[in-house]
């Protein structure tokens, strides 16, 4: 059962990840009543490290580590801090030097704090431990575009590539779009935000902006 919640966990946070930094790209495009589905991804990303730390790493055996989560079971979740949640998972990366999770988490958490070079890092140190994680290489990306005031780098059009190589979700293709428009190749750009569609839910509020751009509407 620990396993099953751990993964659950997992995903939940991962999901709201991918959702909150491409709901951010479609607002940035124009998007409208976004801020409603960025608060409730913030929320369950709360929750998702929460049970991360109050559960821990399943593979690691009792000790020390558990005891010191045990002062957070009976808190709040929405009551830890940012400092208080980066020392337990400074702690867990200490514990588990063979975890990416930790790394990942810490990236997340400083990259919503806007500490992008210090989220970068994370994401690279994640990306040592699990070279083939797409969540890895979209925050690190993303913390690179953040770096440079929004301008999708190489390095960050490279990392974009590879996670659209092993994932199937849009958010790689949206960002890949941005690249392409912002070197003017229009042509490439209306594919791109093609790929994007086709992964997206019939539900995706970012399905009409995406349409729209890869027939070319977007862009008058």
């Amino acid at each position: 059962m620990p396993n099953s919640i751990l993964v659950l966990a997992i995903a939940a946070v991962l999901t709201a990840s991918a959702a909150f930094w491409a709901l951010r790209a479609y607002r940035r495009a124009g998007g409208q009543n976004a801020r409603a589905a960025l608060g409730a991804c913030g929320a369950v990303a709360v929750l998702a490290l929460g049970g991360y730390l109050v559960i821990g790493n399943p593979d690691m055996p009792d000790g020390a580590y558990e005891a010191r989560l045990q002062a957070l079971k009976g808190r709040d979740l929405s009551s830890f801090t940012v400092d208080e949640a980066l020392a337990i998972l400074h702690e867990a990366a200490r514990d588990n030097p063979n975890d990416p999770l930790p790394h990942f988490y810490t990236g997340q958490l400083l990259l919503d704090q806007g500490r992008a070079e210090e989220a970068a890092r994370a994401y690279d140190m994640a990306l040592r431990r699990d070279p083939a994680n797409a969540q890895a290489m979209l925050g690190m990306g993303r913390a690179l575009v953040s770096v440079e005031g929004g301008r999708v780098s190489p390095e960050a059009l490279a990392l974009f590539q590879q996670a659209g190589e092993v994932s199937n979700e849009p958010a790689p293709w949206i960002y890949q779009a941005m690249a392409a428009m912002e070197s003017g190749r229009e042509a490439d750009a209306r594919r791109l935000w093609g790929e994007a569609l086709t992964r997206m839910t019939e539900d995706d509020p970012r399905r009409e902006m995406a349409r729209r751009m890869s027939t070319g509407e977007g862009a008058n």
